[in-house]
């Protein structure tokens, strides 16, 4: 017996699915041929299913294009080094769609391995194959797999020998008996026991399925699975956000303690915030749930227990937007923390001593003529905010500080951070991204030029982290450029030698240097109606305080009629001795006049290192 994390996820996402829509599923009982839930896994949107959402994995079902149960219990026996290396994986899914034709060996054989396209996949057809050919009992069978497996000559030899006197007795050439052995010896190695793989299969295409019809209840489940990681809670938020679910930040009149459902959309879960625990959460939660919505810091403070919810859990509440839902802002209720938490000590002492209220009066009057008053002061930056979330979830929830950069880190940008895992060694990549974590040390040689000086930093961007490595050669050349908070380009190469690929930087480009160097065209857009003459004068004039290479176009609508139909567009390419380069002052002088809507910078970065050229403007 297995305990599996995906256990609870199922038993969770089935809870969900009572509760928000009243269907009771069973798992074990799921319809084997739901056309949705295979037609999910053909597409590899396997994120969070059991033994599927490897790259790897996903990209063998892509290929396979599994459209039976059978076919989801054979990828965990394909799907390990032995059958990758072997061929037999493209030979399953070559033939399965019917690209080659099925392998043929001898009948009892092609009967037996029938249900895997002619590919030995499993113990059990191996078993079979040595009872029903060459005469072994099938204890016996099992081990002589065993012994090919761990290569134990002397064994297999015997096995052999028995192997083929049996076969000679039910009717076969002692060549076409010994050709078999020989195919057994290559493979059996290779067997993976299927019950095993059934009941991985199982649990697969229950998650599967959940993921295919309940996916909000699914996701749910599957974020309070893995709340003690803030990485896996940032992975399967950007899934949400790909499947256009959106993920609610915390709110303390909302969330629960775990992720769950409102609507169409999902809640935080008040546990998986740092620094806040799950006490403190369920106490909270437990109040709200007794005697309705918290209707400001003061009233929260006052009605759940200070010894629970002190003041570092408040704030790091109000930090993330838990306390948003309060108004007027993060800023003002940072500044009563303190005055809201000592409060609520005090009243909570005086009530454990009995007293009461010095004049006599309601307790609840007396609140009510005493509201409490926030003072004055600005809202937390959204670069403040962003950097809370930072700090409390370990990664960027609602925004990210790359966001306002994002279309020139993507116009050149070859892979993004998550990217990496399906990349091979030694393949070369083009990042856009920020400095997160700096680790200066020295090697015990040194280079070629004496430097001994090298640099580890966490790069990331928007869809995670990678660690970067920058020897001492280059790290001489450009290491004045890490720090933290940076934001450039690094060049280089996957290194896969741990558990996680790194990236051996070779060269790091600024923004702009990326732009100059990668930059081909910029188009500018001239509206009849909003730009003038002037205008125009204007912009040739930029253009010429910026020589480069990167050449202009010009699109210039005619008229200004009401439907596009209705508009002639002309596109006019400027001479060979107006070429510009793409620099920040160029780009800010030409939105000044322009607007940013009206220019594009079309970059050919991706396809220096295997992609194809961003779209033109005006489409």
């Amino acid at each position: 017996f297995l305990g599996l994390r995906n256990l609870t996820i199922l038993d969770k996402a089935v809870a969900n699915v009572k509760k928000h829509h009243d269907v009771e599923i069973i798992p074990h009982k799921l319809p084997l041929d739901d056309a949705a839930t295979f037609a999910l896994l053909q597409r590899g949107e396997t994120k969070g299913i059991f033994q599927l959402e490897s790259g790897g994995m996903r990209d063998l079902l892509t290929k396979m294009r599994p459209d039976c149960f059978n076919d989801i219990i054979a990828t965990s026996a394909l799907y390990r080094p032995g059958p990758l290396e072997g061929g037999m994986v493209m030979t399953y899914v070559n033939v399965k769609n019917k690209r080659e034709p099925v392998p043929t060996v001898h009948p009892i054989v092609d009967e037996i391995l029938a249900e895997t396209y002619g590919v030995m996949v499993y113990q059990e057809q191996v078993m079979r194959i040595l009872n029903r050919v060459g005469n072994i009992e099938l204890s016996a069978a099992y081990r002589c797999i065993k012994a090919i497996s761990k290569k134990k000559l002397k064994i297999i030899a015997e096995f052999r020998d028995q192997y083929i006197e049996g076969a000679k007795e039910k009717g076969l050439d002692e060549k076409v008996a010994i050709n078999l052995f020989e195919l057994i010896e290559k493979f059996a190695g290779y067997g993976f026991n299927k019950s095993h793989s059934t009941a991985y299969g199982a649990i697969a295409y229950q998650t599967a399925y959940l993921k295919a019809h309940y996916p909000k209840e699914f996701m749910a489940a599957l974020l309070s699975c893995g709340m003690e990681s803030s990485d896996r809670i940032s992975e399967h938020v950007d899934d949400c956000r790909r499947m256009k679910i959106e993920v609610l930040p915390p709110n303390i009149n909302q969330s629960d303690v775990e992720f769950s459902v409102l609507g169409d959309k999902i809640t935080f879960g008040l546990t998986a915030i740092k620094g806040v625990g799950a006490h403190a959460v369920a106490a909270l939660v437990a109040e709200r749930e007794a005697n309705g919505p918290f209707t400001d810091i003061f009233d929260l403070t006052d009605r759940v227990d200070p010894k629970v919810l002190t003041k570092g859990v408040i704030e790091t509440l109000t930090k993330v937007g838990g306390l948003d839902c309060l108004g007027p802002n993060r800023a003002q209720h940072l500044l009563v923390v303190e005055r809201a938490v000592q409060s609520a000590i005090a009243m909570h002492r005086d009530k454990a001593r009995g007293q009461k209220n010095l004049f006599g009066g309601d307790d609840e009057e007396t609140a009510e003529t005493e509201a409490p008053v926030l003072p004055e002061a600005e809202d937390c930056s959204r670069r403040e905010k962003l950097t809370f979330e930072k700090e409390c979830f370990g990664f960027y929830l609602t925004s990210h500080p790359l966001t306002e950069m994002g279309g020139r880190i993507s116009k050149h940008a070859t892979h993004t951070t998550r990217q990496l895992l399906d990349l091979e060694d030694r393949d070369e990549v083009l990042l856009g991204g920020m400095v997160s974590a700096i680790k200066k040390a020295a090697t015990k040689k040194p280079s070629r030029n004496g430097h001994t000086r090298y640099v580890n930093f966490d790069f990331e961007d928007p869809q995670g982290v990678v660690r970067c490595i920058m020897w001492p050669e280059e790290f001489s050349r450009m290491g004045e450029m890490i720090v933290q908070d940076a934001i450039f380009f690094v060049q280089g190469k996957i290194d896969r030698r741990g558990r996680e690929p790194n990236v051996i930087v070779s060269k790091i480009m600024t923004l702009d240097d990326a732009d100059k160097r990668f930059t081909k065209q910029l188009a500018i857009k001239f509206k009849r109606g909003l730009h003038s003459k002037q205008d125009m004068v204007r912009v040739h004039d930029i253009l010429h305080q910026h020589p480069g290479k990167s050449e202009v176009i010009l699109v210039v609508d005619s008229a200004d009629e009401a439907t596009p139909s209705d508009r002639l567009r002309y596109l006019i390419k400027t001479p060979q001795n107006m070429t510009v380069s793409c620099n920040t002052e160029l780009r800010t002088e030409l939105v000044e006049v322009l607007g940013a809507e009206n220019l594009h910078f079309q970059g050919s970065g991706k396809s220096s290192l295997g992609s194809g050229p961003a779209e033109g403007i005006g489409r």
